[in-house]
């Protein structure tokens, strides 16, 4: 059975590769697909949890005439039910790279592999192309050789280094160093949140404002200003000042359940705010829909002529 690859740019890109990379019952394409499913419960879940009311942001008066502080109290934890589908997420998305790389060692050893090579197989996602180059050669001297030329092609072409060093290489000045670009990189992120699924404990969340309005019948006399910057139970998430007539004091808002564990997050508006089911859509989409595309595309060229393919350019940029 074949997988039909919704990142196929066009049949000719389709043809090209071993089809044996496409077969669904392989265990790279069965644990990307049941992560898949994990993350459809999610969704259910999350809508739920969000219908049950779990927090509340109400006004308050205070002390200054005019001024209410809106304050957020979390009455419903998160149910553990959400937490463990999130770890089933990882582990099925983490699984996946895993079981290719395996495959990836065993073509590289014409389809055999010894137990100790079988033990040595594993994804590598290195910060720098020094660390990358040490992964094969230098950290595990009973992993060199375990990788031919064209696997470790295929894995440096998916790395978190990859399109800033090739920036590098063609003379493009970027301000952005190794370590930033591993610190959004969507691999190493779910590499952390994994461990500390399967090492340690459940993953933190929290709710993170995502829309906050309100209604006014014309121009607004009413203006925020910043709360205590907590965003703990009980704190004053923002002050509001001024009234509208014929409006109430309540504010319409949207709240994201979030993953505080992610290496991305800060608590400030300079981390990542992606709500935890869009997060791990994104995750998936960018292991099928990219590291899957790659790696398959280059392991279906001759050993002697594989090479990475150059990534496209990325533009300057400070987000995420």
């Amino acid at each position: 059975m074949l997988l039909a690859a919704p990142w196929c740019e066009n049949v000719t890109m389709l043809a090209a590769l071993d089809q044996t990379w496409m077969d669904a019952s392989s265990s790279w394409w069965a644990k990307a697909n049941r992560a898949k499913e994990h993350i459809d419960s999610l969704h259910r879940q999350v809508d739920e949890y969000r219908a049950s009311a779990p927090y509340s942001l109400t006004p308050e008066p205070t002390e200054k005439p005019g001024r209410l502080a809106h304050r957020l109290r979390f009455l419903k934890p998160v149910r553990v039910a959400i937490s463990t589908t999130i770890g089933d997420v990882l582990s099925n998305l983490r699984a996946a790279l895993e079981s290719l790389a395996f495959e990836v060692a065993r073509r590289s050893q014409a389809g055999s592999l010894t137990a100790r090579q079988e033990r040595m197989s594993t994804f590598p996602i290195c910060e720098t192309p020094q660390a990358f180059d040490g992964f094969f050669n230098k950290d595990r001297k009973d992993r060199k050789g375990l990788y031919d030329k064209r696997a470790q092609a295929a894995f440096r072409s998916v790395q978190p280094f990859t399109n800033l060093e090739e920036a590098q290489r063609v003379g493009i000045a970027l301000d952005k160093s190794f370590s930033e670009e591993f610190r959004w990189d969507s691999l190493q992120r779910l590499d952390t949140l994994w461990n500390i699924d399967k090492h340690r404990r459940l993953t933190l969340m929290t709710w993170w404002p995502d829309l906050i309005s309100w209604e006014s019948d014309g121009p607004t006399n009413r203006r925020a200003f910043p709360g205590d910057g907590t965003l703990a139970n009980e704190s004053v998430l923002l002050y509001i000042e001024g009234a509208d007539e014929g409006q109430g004091d309540d504010l319409r808002h949207q709240f994201n359940l979030v993953l505080t564990d992610d290496p991305a997050y800060s608590g400030k508006d300079d981390g990542t705010t992606d709500a935890v089911v869009r997060l791990l859509e994104h995750w998936h989409q960018h292991i099928v829909g990219l590291v899957f595309r790659r790696i398959f595309t280059i392991m279906s060229q001759a050993v002697a002529t594989a090479q990475s393919p150059r990534p496209s350019r990325p533009a300057p940029s400070t987000g995420a």
